[in-house]
């Protein structure tokens, strides 16, 4: 049996390298949205990698849609 691309299921959570790529910034852009307060991480302890969920991405991407260049 042959999956089509919208049966696999897509991960939530991402890490920062996997993160930057899905919204076209580099890794060091995505950690100072993430230090500024604009995008939440999920992180069970201090020492655990930080872990982006997807929807939150997503929502970055709405919020910062424009008609008009800045």
């Amino acid at each position: 049996m042959i999956l089509s691309a919208s049966a696999i299921p897509r991960r939530r959570l991402m890490r920062i390298k996997e993160a930057s790529s899905y919204l076209s910034l580099s890794p060091w852009k995505l950690r100072q949205l993430i230090q500024a307060g604009k995008l939440p991480v999920v992180q069970d302890t201090d020492s655990s990698p930080f872990l982006l969920d997807v929807r939150d991405l997503d929502g970055y991407v709405e919020r910062n849609k424009r008609t008009t260049p800045l």
